[in-house]
């Protein structure tokens, strides 16, 4: 069983690790946070691995997962590169959706790669449970991503290889169906307790209609799943809810207006007749008044 180390052991790091752990794939052996409480914390949630204060003191291992913020991962390989300079059969892997494996180049001559796992890890107890299923974009040296595709399948995980200058576009495609996704929920929560409806009552509101929304979307597309007064065409009711919006909150008519504008492109792939089309990106392109 390989050996592995991780730098970072926050909410994804320490996910990884007690996975790999109980599922028997890597051998968890030396942790290394920011701050000596987190890594006591991640030994504990993982069931393995020894809480060391510094990259210096951690024991040697077959592979290293840098697990921190995108900022510090440069910085920490450099850190990383003169404990494995003398180890070529080391495996260095980030987890970074944005970043390729070539962020990691000084450690070389140790292969390097990297893993992105398209899953929210907001709750480590709920992603342990969850992660099966989830696909990940793998790129890098041929035996680093040989190792890694082995590891996520055996978490039963779907393997997607990518080209690493592609990695910033992928990522970002990320960004808009997850990060987003939440700013939406908020926006439509800000929304709502404008017209008195407070958040939990809001949320009960919302649960049917966004999984609907996002099941429909999966099976139909985006063109056939878009409803609403935009796809209809309109244009007096998104004039009515710009207005109103406006007298309540110019960042949600601002995000109200660019949205809509997406919407127009989508629902111009659908029925939208070109009139219709061309009045509602006319209204959403201007400041409502």
């Amino acid at each position: 069983m390989p050996t592995l180390n991780i730098i970072g052991a926050g909410k994804l790091g320490k996910t990884l690790a007690r996975l790999w752990q109980q599922q028997g794939f890597f051998q968890i052996r030396s942790l290394c946070n920011r701050s000596a409480e987190s890594t006591r914390a991640a030994a504990q949630f993982i069931g393995a691995g020894t809480a060391c204060g510094s990259i210096a003191s951690m024991a040697d291992a077959d592979c290293w997962l840098i697990a921190c913020g995108d900022g510090q991962i440069g910085e920490v390989a450099a850190q990383l590169a003169p404990r494995i300079s003398a180890h070529p059969d080391t495996i260095v892997f980030h987890c970074s959706g944005a970043l390729s494996s070539e962020v990691l180049s000084v450690c070389g001559p140790a292969a390097i790669a990297s893993a992105h796992p398209v899953h929210s890890f907001a709750d480590p107890q709920l992603s342990v449970q969850t992660l099966a299923g989830s696909s990940v974009a793998v790129e890098g040296d041929q035996a680093a991503v040989a190792l890694l595709q082995r590891a996520f399948s055996a978490l039963d995980c779907n393997i997607l290889t990518i080209e690493p200058e592609h990695k910033t576009l992928y990522h970002a495609g990320s960004v808009f169906a997850c990060n987003y996704l939440t700013a939406l929920m908020d926006l439509s929560l800000r929304t709502f307790a404008a017209a008195g409806i407070e958040e939990q009552q809001a949320l009960q509101l919302l649960k049917p209609i966004v999984l609907q929304t996002a099941a429909n979307n999966m099976q139909l597309g985006p063109e056939k799943s878009l409803t609403g007064p935009i796809a209809r065409g309109d244009v007096d009711t998104v004039r009515a809810q710009l207005n109103a919006l406006q007298n309540t909150d110019a960042q949600l008519a601002q995000c109200y207006r660019q949205l809509g504008l997406a919407c127009v492109e989508l629902a111009r792939r659908g029925a939208l007749p070109d009139a219709a089309a061309a009045q509602l990106t006319e209204l959403l392109s201007e400041p409502t008044r």
